[in-house]
């Protein structure tokens, strides 16, 4: 094990003079992408493990959308022009004679997708798929003048005979060279961020709430324990009949989220929210939309622009800059290694009580057990014999069951991104 491991003395996150934390809700167009694209390789990786007993080559982290086109006015709107969805990525085609339905799994979790966060949403009308998937094995093959080549890479994404399906087990070869990082503690910022768009975009409160739509956005700094949140929360069109409503409602929204955040969160001072600071009176400038998301009106979204891992964009913490979501779950190491750092972090936080933050670096074709470097940033003063080997044993630990970190990616049972 190439471990590395320094000490960074015990100011912690929630320790230090100041914080910055965004995160990007339910109906944004970046989270949409990067929900899409994970939902997707999900979907693909359990009809093949139900069909053929294994997950086949696919990556579809290069998702995009495009905004439409609307026109809104208090109590109603129409869509112009319709969402567009940028299905990029690649899928293995075939197994055998059986053709695999990859653009028919995709489809289905695009439409029930946006259905969900986006439910006035006309799915026949308002979205239109541009498909650009395909099966290309990538560089690597070389081929004779005759058009054969014995570089068994030309059906990366292809099985042509059954027996060849003994190349997708990948040998538990990391596919790039790359680094996962990541840390298993939310600060109380963080915590107090995704807990404030968790609770809008909740069913409960839409109950009560309809005209708050689900492209939330929170922008969070604290200075010591003095918290200031920035939202942005986007009216729907139907259920907001007037400019008076709407204003009414964001005064009624602001004093909402700033008890929430005060009766759920001890640990600050003040807490100062702010809501749709462009808004504009004397030029009709509101957020105002049809189906609740800026993706209807122009703004777009790719996989990656979104939340890291863990939920939030934590800029004053260390995070990976691999785009995690729908990348294959049993070798892209973007994914994998992400996941795996966070997990070892959290193991490490749970059995010494110490925060950390993890760097699994990886090399093309290396075994995922055994990383290039392991890099870990550990918030102590010191560290004793005992507690070096007590990490040991977790990234040990961790590292020799990736397969069920697969699979429990596969099942729903960890969070990326969301």
């Amino acid at each position: 094990m190439n471990l590395f491991i320094e000490t960074k003395g015990s100011k912690t996150i929630d320790k230090r003079p100041f914080e910055i934390v965004e995160r990007k809700g339910l109906g944004h167009p970046d989270t949409i992408s990067d929900a899409i694209a994970e939902k997707i390789s999900a979907a693909y990786s359990k009809y093949c493990l139900k069909e053929f007993g294994v997950v086949l080559r696919h990556m579809v982290d290069k998702i995009a959308v495009a905004g439409g086109s609307t026109k809104v006015y208090f109590g109603g709107g129409k869509v112009m022009k319709p969402i567009k969805i940028y299905l990029n990525g690649r899928f293995t085609e075939n197994y055998g004679e059986n053709k695999i339905p990859f653009f028919e799994i995709s489809r289905k979790v695009i439409f029930d997708h946006l259905k969900q966060v986006m439910p006035l949403i006309d799915i026949n009308n308002d979205i239109v798929i541009i498909d650009g998937t395909h099966s290309a094995p990538g560089p690597g093959v070389v081929w004779n003048e005759d058009g054969t080549s014995k570089n068994e890479r030309k059906n990366f994404f292809s099985i042509p005979k059954k027996e060849l399906i003994k190349n997708h087990s990948n040998k538990l070869r990391s596919n790039d060279t790359s680094t996962g990082v990541g840390y298993g503690f939310l600060s109380q910022t963080e915590s107090a961020v995704i807990n404030t768009e968790e609770f809008l975009n909740s069913r409960k409160f839409k109950e009560k709430h309809p005209y708050v739509g689900t492209d939330i956005k929170v922008m969070a700094h604290r200075k010591d324990k003095n918290l200031s949140l920035t939202l942005c929360i986007p009216f729907i069109s139907k259920f907001t009949p007037s400019s008076e409503f709407y204003f009414q409602k964001l005064d009624e929204l602001r004093k909402i989220i700033s008890e929430y955040v005060i009766n759920h969160f001890s640990f600050f001072r003040s807490v100062d929210v702010f809501l749709n600071t462009r808004d504009d009176k004397s030029n009709d400038d509101y957020y105002l939309t049809l189906l609740g998301s800026a993706l209807e009106s122009g703004d777009e979204g790719a996989v990656g622009r979104g939340n890291r891992i863990n939920g939030v964009i934590p800029f004053t913490q260390r995070a990976t800059l691999e785009a995690a979501c729908g990348k294959n779950p049993v070798y892209h190491v973007g994914k994998l290694y992400t996941v795996a750092s966070v997990k070892i972090s959290e193991k490490i936080y749970d059995k010494l009580g110490i925060e950390s933050i993890v760097y699994l670096v990886s090399q093309m074709g290396r075994p995922l057990s055994d990383p290039w470097n392991i890099l870990i940033e550990i918030f102590v003063d010191n560290l004793d014999s005992k507690q070096e080997t007590e990490i040991q044993k977790i990234i040990s630990s961790q590292l020799a069951n990736l397969n069920q970190l697969t699979m429990d990616i596969i099942d729903g049972k960890i969070r990326i991104c969301s």
